[in-house]
């Protein structure tokens, strides 16, 4: 039985203990001011909202222009509108649809009805209330 031995000089030997000491010691060492825990802002988001201010997080986040917008565009996609009216009041928008002119009474009131189907799929933060103008 054969035994293999370590033969390394001392001075070799005592040089990988040592860097193998501070090695650890480096590790395990550490500020304690690294190792606070950072929060985020208290906005519920995480602190998305702290960071991107203009992120759409909350239902809030967009001004009535903006949704009015994008409610025009919805209007206008609708087959039969020639001109609506917007009236924002808080959480409720009342959309005052004009028909194109030579529709019967029951085309105006599909018109209407899409409408009013329209803004409320793809604005349900809003209550939608759709009228034909007189």
């Amino acid at each position: 039985m054969t035994t293999i031995r370590f033969h390394a000089n001392k001075p070799l030997r005592s040089a990988c203990v040592f860097l193998l000491g501070a090695a650890l010691l480096t590790g395990c060492g550490g500020s304690p001011e690294h190792n606070r825990v950072k929060s985020y802002g208290q906005d519920g988001h995480l602190g998305l909202t702290n960071t991107n201010p203009r992120l759409p997080l909350t239902p809030h986040s967009q001004n009535y222009q903006q949704d009015a917008d994008f409610a025009e565009l919805k209007v206008k996609q609708v087959e039969g509108v020639k001109k609506a009216r917007l009236a924002f009041d808080g959480p409720t928008l009342r959309v005052y649809v004009t028909p194109k002119a030579g529709l019967s009474a029951a085309q105006r009131e599909q018109v209407r009805s899409r409408v009013e189907s329209q803004l409320a799929f793809n604005m349900p933060r809003y209550k939608i209330i759709a009228r034909l103008a007189s």
